[in-house]
């Protein structure tokens, strides 16, 4: 009934349809219906698989004649039939079609066995029949890391204390049953025990520890140090000197039997052009007085240039592209591989260098116990309940996690283990960082996470070391530039002086040095000054007025390194779209327009405003409304001179940024320029 009515619905759909489109147009349809109709009898007839029962066929051929390759080539079923195939005629050929796929597809795969389904929710995952499809499979991957196999590396505690035949642990069934054993034990101490005896509980919140005072007068006023690790303990070279020789000697006899390479490394072994380059001198305009080298896998580098840039470091150059030479190169320690990247590293560029190497491990099965809460897997195939511990991270990690997760228990403990070193010549550092993992979640990808963690205790235990201190160099030009003055200030303030003129209508004149004619060097100068001012604003931009505001907008955009937007007071030919602000001014005269193309500001820009005078303000607040029009941020304005006796700096006080200028004029009444002096000067 099922298929009579899906045929008169299906021939009432394809009615309008070209027919040679009505194949392509019942294939799916015709797909799901048989798949249904499967469904249908397998489950309440318990028949057999359908490929032994056979229709009747008398309506399964279409109008077009078939070849002897039509039971090969399945996709020649889809040419174009007759115009006088009917629907019924196309309905039972796909039929067909679907039928010798699934033939096709069932004589050439051997059977599987049975999988036996639980009849309880409780029984474990892994106790369920596994397919032999399935572990063969799995047998097959794992063959072929015969050699990375250990069977002691239990990374699950409870297991790594019943494994090595702890007596005085006990394993209980349910958190339950253990819940009920802690709570009988805790009742039998505080029965039995004095009000004293309970000195040993502390607490972890901080309200418990509050304003305790210790009543032992021996004890009071003394220092409380915890107690330090034994490899942060210097030690007189007198007693150590002989066992660090020792150690020595061992590692540098282990690591020459290693035999992995860096192409990139032994290319600037040869090239005489990389000792200069590894010898220049780290960035000081962007901070950095460091010169160090990594050997970093490459996705990973971009993570260690970040968080020691802030402490000044530079990388000349990262080598990432090292190989195994050998099989034996998998079998050594991530500390041996680590050191021994680091030191060919060091000896090649000269430089201090950071190389890491991180490990794959993978529990073992606990077949031999007595079904502690149900971590059972297997107990036919060792490659399954065997442990494994990979020294790299690649492919053979993701295809070995494929392999058993169908075998294993979602909960089987994997760890990821990164080992960093730093040396450089005289001392070598190692730190880690550790990542335990179900195998479930598993993937290489997770190597990230105890990478990350190792950078950042390495640079913990290197800041100790050295004594590296965060962003330091922003730090000293934030003092610098706060002290309200410099050399830049007062050659300005000497030029003013000397040199400026005042006009009618209180104009100041400094034609002589900034305008018509420019002293380049004092605007050099004057620019570095004024741009430590902004440093901590962080912009991405400088935004100010043709022509006048060039004069300082480019050597201060040299330094901040960013680019420089101006502008214009007339429309030019390329400025289709733009956004406009209208101001007045004393030197340009009234109803004046600024313009900037569209283009050139967006909503993440962070815009500092320069200008070369600041008086009334009106210039500086177009370029301001300007900004805010775009949607971008406005950082700041920063002038070379200001005229304190006019309302500029009021006028820009409702846009909440910093406002700062090298040169303060305070009056120009009959003709003589007088100076603010600003904090500071007095003491000079």
């Amino acid at each position: 009934q099922i298929l009579c009515s899906s045929i008169d619905m299906l021939f009432l759909s394809t009615r309008r349809i070209q027919p040679s489109q009505r194949r392509r147009h019942v294939a799916l349809f015709c797909t799901v219906l048989l798949a249904v109709n499967h469904l249908i009898v397998d489950a309440f007839v318990h028949l057999p698989p359908t490929s032994s029962r056979r229709p009747h066929y008398a309506l399964m051929f279409a109008k077009r004649k078939k070849n002897q390759r039509d039971t090969d080539d399945f996709s020649r079923w889809y040419e174009d039939v007759d115009d006088n195939a009917s629907p019924d005629d196309v309905f039972w050929e796909e039929m067909q079609r679907q039928r010798s796929l699934t033939e096709a597809a069932t004589s050439t795969s051997e059977p599987l066995a049975p999988t036996t389904i639980p009849s309880t929710s409780n029984t474990p995952l892994a106790q369920q029949v596994i397919g032999i499809k399935q572990e063969k499979s799995a047998d097959a991957t794992l063959a072929e890391y015969t050699a990375f196999m250990v069977n002691d590396n239990w990374l699950d505690e409870e297991l790594a204390v019943l494994m090595e035949g702890n007596d005085d642990y006990e394993f209980y069934e349910n958190v339950d049953e253990q819940n009920l054993a802690i709570d009988r034990e805790f009742q039998e101490i505080t029965r039995n025990g004095s009000s004293d005896d309970s000195a040993w509980m502390t607490s972890d919140e901080p309200w418990d520890n509050w304003r305790q005072v210790n009543d032992d007068p021996d004890m009071r006023g003394v220092l409380k140090v915890a107690p330090k690790e034994s490899e942060f303990l210097f030690h007189d070279e007198d007693d150590g000197g002989e066992e660090a020789a020792r150690l020595e000697a061992e590692l540098m006899q282990r690591i020459s039997k290693l035999r992995i390479k860096s192409n990139r490394l032994e290319n600037a072994r040869n090239n005489p052009k990389a000792k200069a380059f590894f010898a220049r001198p780290p960035d000081e305009v962007e901070g950095l007085d460091r010169m160090w080298a990594s050997a970093m896998d490459n996705v990973c580098f971009k993570n260690l240039k970040g968080v020691f840039r802030d402490y000044g470091v530079e990388f000349a150059d990262n080598f990432g592209d090292w190989q195994d030479g050998c099989v034996e190169d998998g079998l050594f320690s991530i500390e041996d591989v680590a050191s021994f990247k680091a030191r060919k590293v060091y000896e090649v560029t000269g430089l201090p260098c950071i190389a890491s190497r991180t490990s794959f491990e993978i529990e073992p099965v606990a077949t031999g116990l007595n079904n502690p809460g149900g971590r059972i897997t297997s107990n036919v195939n060792p490659r399954v309940v065997s442990g494994y511990r990979f020294n790299d991270i690649g492919n053979h990690v993701d295809y070995c996690i494929e392999a058993l997760k169908p075998v294993s228990e979602p909960t089987r403990v994997t760890r990821f283990r990164t080992c960093l070193c730093y040396y450089d010549g005289e001392m070598e550092v190692f730190d880690y960082g550790v990542l335990d993992c179900d195998i479930h979640f598993a993937s290489s990808v997770r190597t990230f996470i105890p990478v990350a963690a190792a950078v950042n205790e390495l640079c913990q235990t290197l800041q100790l070391t050295f004594g590296l201190e965060y962003q330091k160099w922003l730090k000293k030009r934030t003092s610098t530039a706060s002290h309200g003055y410099g050399d830049a200030s007062i050659k300005l303030r000497d030029r003013v002086l000397k040199e400026a003129k005042v006009l009618p209508n209180d104009i100041v004149d400094v034609s002589e040095f900034m305008d018509s004619k420019i002293d380049v060097n004092l605007m050099d100068e004057c620019a570095k000054e004024l741009a430590e001012k902004f440093m901590d604003t962080k912009p991405n931009k400088i935004l100010t007025v043709a022509t006048t505001g060039l004069v300082i907008a480019l050597p201060m955009a040299k330094y901040l390194q960013v680019p420089v937007v101006y502008a214009r007071k007339e429309r030019n030919v390329v400025m289709a779209d733009t956004y406009k602000a209208a101001y007045t001014s004393k030197t340009v005269g009234k109803n004046r327009e600024l313009l900037v193309s569209k283009s050139h500001l967006d909503e993440d820009d962070r815009v500092l405003v320069v200008d070369d005078f600041l008086s009334s303000g009106a210039s500086q607040e177009a370029l301001l409304r300007i900004i805010s029009d775009s949607g971008a941020t406005a950082v700041g304005a920063g002038v070379l001179l200001e005229k304190a006796y006019d309302a500029g700096r009021q006028a820009l006080s409702g846009f909440n940024i910093p406002v700062h200028s090298l040169c303060r004029v305070a009056s120009v009444k009959n003709g003589v320029i007088q100076l603010q002096e600003e904090e500071g000067f007095d003491r000079m």
